[in-house]
């Protein structure tokens, strides 16, 4: 499941990984449109679910880009 959106000029991708344990870290990878990846957030908390995951990622990636975009 790969899950991208675009936001203020950054490609936000949140495909969660899935980790020994079965549990998916979330994850968020921003890339400036027509750059390479600028910032990745790999650390994330982990969850039970794919959807919980990117969710987080999600909500994550639009803090971050209220912030710093």
């Amino acid at each position: 499941m790969k899950i991208q959106f675009t936001m203020r000029g950054y490609v936000a991708d949140c495909t969660p990984r899935e980790l020994d344990d079965g549990t998916f870290g979330a994850q968020v990878v921003f890339t400036k449109i027509g750059f390479h990846p600028e910032a990745a957030y790999r650390s994330l908390p982990a969850f039970p679910t794919a959807a919980e995951a990117i969710a987080h990622a999600k909500q994550f990636a639009k803090d971050w880009l209220d912030r710093k975009a």
